[in-house]
Formats: C-alpha cells, sequence, structure tokens
C-alpha cells in the first residue's frame, strides 16, 4: 500500500492527513492551498481505503465532539526524546492541560527542549501538543508564539472545554477511546 492522503475542512481550516499502511503519518493544519501538494498524493473519497475512511470520520468526530477518542495507530519519525515527550503529551486527558515545566520534569529535561519536541509533533491533535501550555500563557504552538497557529491552540482547548461543559463531565472522568499505538518508521 502506498502513501494516501486526504484533506479535511474543519472549524481550524483545511487541513491534510497522510496515511501510510494503516498508520498515521502526518496532520498537516492551516494548509491554504490544496494545489500546493503533489496530485499523486491526493486520494479521492471514492479511492479512499477502509483505514483512511476511520481516520477522517474519526476526525470529524472529534471536531463535533472533542469526548471522542481516536483509536487509529500512528507511525513518525522521531527521536527518541521526542518519542518520550509524545508518550507524555498522549497522556493528557481532554480538558486538561501540563506546561512545558510539567512534562519536562516527568522527564528530568528541559521546558524548551519539551517545547522543541511539541513543534516536532507530526501529528498534533491526535497527539494532542495543544494542552502543553506556558507556566506564563498560551505558549506555543506549531513553531509560533501567535497568530494563527496560537489561534488554532485557542480553539482546540476551548472546544474541549465547551464539549465537557455540555457533557457535563469534568476533565478528571475523560480518556481516549484508546490511545493511538505509536511506532517508529
Amino acid at each position: 500500500m502506498q502513501t494516501e492522503s486526504f484533506y479535511l475542512s474543519t472549524p481550524i481550516g483545511q487541513i491534510q492527513v497522510f496515511c501510510h499502511q494503516n498508520k498515521i503519518t502526518e496532520l498537516d493544519l492551516g494548509i491554504d492551498d490544496e494545489k500546493s501538494f503533489p496530485p499523486h498524493l491526493k486520494t479521492t473519497e471514492k479511492s479512499m481505503s477502509s483505514f483512511a475512511s476511520r481516520v477522517k470520520r474519526q476526525l470529524l468526530e472529534y471536531f463535533s465532539n472533542a469526548l471522542v477518542g481516536f483509536d487509529a495507530d500512528i507511525q513518525v519519525k522521531g527521536t527518541p526524546f521526542q518519542r518520550s515527550v509524545w508518550d507524555v503529551i498522549s497522556s493528557v486527558k481532554v480538558g486538561e492541560t501540563l506546561t512545558y515545566s510539567d512534562v519536562a520534569r516527568q522527564l528530568d529535561s528541559s521546558p524548551r527542549a519539551v517545547g522543541n519536541a511539541c513543534r516536532a509533533n507530526p501529528v498534533p491533535i491526535i497527539v494532542p501538543c495543544h494542552r502543553i501550555v506556558s507556566k506564563s500563557g498560551i505558549g506555543g504552538f506549531a513553531g509560533e508564539r501567535e497568530g494563527n497557529n496560537i489561534n488554532i491552540k485557542y480553539w482546540l482547548l476551548e472546544h474541549e472545554k465547551s464539549c465537557q461543559v455540555k457533557q457535563g463531565r469534568a476533565g478528571s472522568d475523560i480518556r481516549p477511546a484508546q490511545t493511538p499505538a505509536m511506532s517508529l518508521r
């Protein structure tokens, strides 16, 4: 099976998802122009694999109700340290946040190193790096400290919080349906 990708219009803008061998390999946020991607990587609805269809459905469900978890496996490239950060991030429940310092303490590292690992996260939302914030504010998102990416981070956090309120559930009661399995390429 070769790599396939699809676009999805969401409340935070157009996103592109890449899948390979029944694993999510990348999720790009804030895509402005579909035409900038090679046509051979675009998957049409008709040719979409059942795995890609499932991923698309789960993402649409997340944007409708953030309490719905992801169960599709991911396959991402990263250093051992980045992967350890992503593992910690994956355990943060919907509606909760940790600071970069909190994660750094768990890994005997520095907040800056944690922030750099968050920036390198190839599957935001699924590995929810938006739930990692600064001690003094929102922090960064996707390598930016202001602009559209920060607006996306605020939106994702607010969306998750509002879904909790609608469901009448506290963050400590919410867990993803299943934590996606992560593997290196």
